[in-house]
């Protein structure tokens, strides 16, 4: 069996704007459609917005077309009268509901990581600030003070209830408190999950990908494991081909709503033994909680039950040879079999191909469910922008420490027990 798995990084080697940067921008840019001054012109728009922004063209058109197509009515609001802004496009209005005054995204639009490239930076940042209020949340629920707790932690709400439009008395004053804005934040995640969800699908799902990876194209994996919402490699790969997909974090759809979308975008259990099956106010932000909760695909296991079966049964093989002793899977005398030379009996192998994942330690669970067995040869794809640049090898190699431990990573990377290889990936593409 060969199985293929995906992160990002796939989804960026064929230039598609799927960065935590790419997807933040397009936001800021969606949002301002609807609360530019009624009386901006198109040429402005785009100067601020558009001109200088790096990103596929047929984005920018669509932006540029609701901007210059959007009517205005005179709604009455809490008896106010304020003006709202609509444009032709479904998909840009459903974006607007979602983003408008959007806490995480107010958040993130201010908070330092914005620099960042990867998913993985969602993620970091969500867990930093959900790990801020559980340190409030625990020093109010034991009778403390909120000012004992990291002024790290301290910056970081400070930060998010600015985000959120609110006052740190109101939010903080008592669990109860805590815990309705902790309901705030998993409501506005799942919004920004929903926006994400249809960039995925109706802007970075439409453009045309012109170059094709050789290394990926040389491959024929029987299963495709993607961390990615996208379904970039099956409409660029998989056309015709009998392959099962797995989308452990689940597939975009744009016929999907806030409610029943099944994205997940969460973080990793922080809590020790002591506190994680126990002090559940924070469950929904987690990945494994998502995962079970929006139900997303889990045939992947499937698969590593098959790599553990095909070794169990190879080395049931090589102890009767080794005692001589019969098969007991034969019932009849004339069907017993004896293994008398193991150098005769087949090792089942099967090859795991990593490309584009970075293989952090948020994903350390699933990641060594295929890569720590010695029936599984691994072979880890790295991005180069040379020949000699080794960059993200360096990385990949830290964190499979971290995955693995360093003495399992040496055993696994030489000598007669080697099951990792690292691969550059090659430079030159191919063009469609």
């Amino acid at each position: 069996m060969e199985i293929l798995l995906i992160g990002n990084g796939f989804d960026l080697e064929h230039k598609l704007p799927t960065s935590y940067r790419n997807f933040l921008e397009f936001c800021e840019r969606v949002r301002r459609i609807f609360t530019f001054s009624e009386s901006a012109h198109l040429s402005e728009y785009r100067s601020k917005n558009i001109d200088n922004w790096e990103i596929d063209d047929s984005i920018k058109e669509v932006l540029l077309l609701g901007f210059e197509k959007r009517t205005f009515t005179r709604v009455l609001k809490e008896d106010t009268y304020i003006t709202e802004a609509t444009t032709p496009y479904d998909v840009l209005n459903e974006l607007y509901v979602n983003l408008s005054n959007n806490v995480w995204l107010n958040y993130f639009l201010t908070c330092p990581s914005y620099i960042g490239e990867n998913w993985i930076d969602f993620e970091s940042e969500i867990s930093r600030v959900i790990q801020a209020l559980d340190a409030a949340r625990l020093q109010i629920s034991h009778g403390g003070n909120i000012q004992n707790i990291k002024n790290s932690d301290s910056v970081v709400i400070v930060a998010l209830i600015k985000a959120a439009k609110g006052s740190m008395r109101a939010a903080l004053q008592d669990t109860a408190a805590i815990d309705k804005f902790i309901e705030l934040l998993n409501a506005e995640l799942e919004k920004l999950i929903r926006a994400l969800e249809i960039y995925i699908v109706e802007f970075v799902g439409k453009i045309t990908i012109s170059t094709k990876s050789v290394d990926i194209e040389n491959l024929h994996p029987d299963c495709v494991l993607s961390f990615n919402y996208s379904d970039t490699y099956e409409r660029v790969y998989g056309n015709g081909k009998k392959i099962q997909y797995d989308y452990i974090h689940g597939k975009a759809d744009i016929r999907k709503s806030v409610k029943s979308s099944n994205l997940v975008l969460g973080i990793d259990e922080y809590l020790g033994d002591d506190r994680k099956n126990c002090d559940l106010e924070f469950l929904p932000f987690k990945k494994y909680y998502q995962r079970i909760y929006k139900s997303t695909g889990n045939a992947y296991l499937n698969w590593v039950d098959r790599i553990k079966k095909d070794d169990a049964e190879y080395h049931r093989k090589v102890n009767l040879a080794y005692t001589g002793e019969a098969d007991p899977l034969y019932s009849f005398p004339w069907q017993k079999r004896y293994y008398l030379n193991v150098s005769s009996i087949d090792r089942p192998e099967h090859t795991l191909y990593i490309f584009g994942h970075s293989l952090d330690i948020t994903d350390k669970d699933i990641l060594k469910l295929f890569i720590c067995n010695d029936n599984v040869q691994t072979k880890i794809f790295y991005h180069r922008k040379s020949e000699d640049d080794k960059t993200a090898l360096r990385k990949l190699i830290r964190n499979l420490v971290q995955i693995m431990g360093q003495d399992e990573l040496i055993r696994r990377t030489g000598g007669s027990c080697k099951t990792i290889e690292f691969i550059p990936q090659t430079l030159s593409h191919n063009e469609q």
